[in-house]
């Protein structure tokens, strides 16, 4: 997947990033007749979480771009000092300033909601409209906050010790936290395949001593330190007309639905067109587990920011960019998974 390295202020970064149009599945560049959607993953899993999504006819009909942010997946370099959302947000800025795309809606989940938001405040110009599934609370619960902390401190344990992964150790252990909060400990077929294709980058990221600063920084630090959104930041979003629709997983174990209905109230508060909606029986990652309601809600949203009198054509065929990625480890078209989830993996 092609790459862009970018001096940033806190550092130079390999970002990695692809393109997918109505007509290619690996573009080159977008299409720029058709509005451009820029997908941000939540942590620990880079854009392939969004194979779903880029392989669904209705929302190809847009550009899409998937990008992983600092210390996730195929993205190259360190967090640098002071990482969390503002950092990203100007990463994300950066990366589609390089790509020569000044404007674009963006499709966040949980942290890339987070970012979504940040990216929209300090660049109004460029960001159309934000769509969130699972939208983090304004400020990091308390139990969430220790689980994120702990889940580090158990791989860093591993890490320093020089631990191989296996039933019982830290480094599994730690794993088995990401599970639960990202989908209850129940993945489906689609997240087992997303999970074995993820652990490929884990060496290069998180696997070694070095890298644990940066571990936490993107983990643990990012959820922790940040600020909650003012009122007054969120006018930024108003005066630029940025129309947000937040989506609730109803079976989110980190955060209830009180966490999303106070970012929404704080959104109109500002003035913000905010609309809320629920997925029943989704947990934290939705958009694996129950695709086709997260599919239909953005769309719709999509088409009700755009000119519905002329929305873009649906095309007849599309494939997934991350297919043949996930086929490597043992996924088939049919969904099903030929290897057990654990087997082969180590760091």
């Amino acid at each position: 997947m092609p790459t862009v390295t970018l001096d940033t202020p806190t550092g130079t970064v390999t970002f990695s990033y692809l393109i997918s149009t109505p007509a290619f599945s690996d573009a080159p560049c977008i299409d720029p007749a058709l509005p451009t959607v820029v997908f941000l993953h939540p942590v620990y899993i880079g854009k392939i979480m969004y194979h779903c999504q880029f392989a669904d006819r209705r929302t190809r009909r847009f550009n899409l771009i998937g990008l992983d942010l600092r210390c996730h997946a195929e993205t190259i370099g360190g967090t640098g000092e002071g990482y969390g959302r503002e950092v990203a947000a100007k990463d994300v800025a950066l990366v589609m300033s390089t790509l020569q795309i000044p404007r674009y809606h963006i499709f966040g989940m949980s942290m890339g909601g987070c970012v979504a938001l940040q990216t929209a405040i300090v660049f109004p110009e460029c960001v159309q409209s934000i769509f969130i599934v699972s939208p983090l609370p304004l400020i990091e619960t308390p139990a969430a906050a220790a689980g994120r902390a702990e889940i580090y401190e158990l791989w860093a344990e591993g890490i320093t010790t020089g631990e191989t992964l296996h039933p019982g150790s830290f480094l599994k252990t730690a794993l088995d936290g990401t599970l639960q909060l990202s989908v209850n400990n129940e993945p489906p077929e689609l997240y087992k395949a997303i999970f074995r294709k993820s652990m490929e980058f884990v060496p290069q990221q998180i696997g070694t001593v070095e890298r644990l600063q940066d571990f936490r920084a993107s983990t643990v630090d990012f959820f922790t330190n940040r600020e909650p959104f003012s009122v007054d930041s969120f006018r930024v979003l108003a005066k630029a007309g940025c129309r947000v629709q937040l989506v609730y997983c109803a079976a989110d174990v980190a955060y209830d639905i009180s966490s999303t209905n106070e970012v929404a109230e704080r959104l109109r508060e500002a003035g913000v067109d905010v609309d809320v909606k629920q997925v029943e029986g989704a947990p934290h990652f939705g958009v694996v587990t129950h695709p086709e309601e997260v599919n239909t809600l953005f769309n719709d949203f999509m088409l009700s920011v755009l000119d519905p009198a002329a929305p873009p054509p649906i095309p007849e065929h599309v494939e997934s960019p991350f297919m043949a990625r996930l086929e490597s480890v043992g996924y088939n078209q049919d969904g099903t998974l030929d290897v057990e989830m654990w087997e082969g993996l180590g760091v």
